[in-house]
């Protein structure tokens, strides 16, 4: 797959968008312009948006789920994207 530059550094903080379902367990997310394939491990929605925060670059971009519609407290989970 054709790595894709996503403009971001470690520790930022970022808004994105979930985008479409590809699975039960993978979703394509709108994340600074660019589209993403991400495996949340926690259900998101079409729609979505979700905060994140940026946890390494390289060799793979990994997130740190913040908050969502569904959640009450916010949440600290994982988000591993596929670049």
């Amino acid at each position: 797959m054709l790595h894709t530059q996503v403009p971001l550094r470690v520790g930022e903080i970022v808004t994105a968008r979930v985008r479409r379902k590809l699975s039960e367990t993978r979703v394509m997310i709108d994340l600074k312009g660019r589209m993403l394939v991400a495996d949340p491990e926690q259900t998101v929605s079409v729609g979505d948006p979700i905060t994140v925060q940026v946890l390494a670059i390289s060799p793979r971009i990994r997130l740190r789920l913040l908050t969502t519609p569904q959640t009450a407290p916010a949440g600290s989970f994982p988000l591993d994207l596929r670049t």
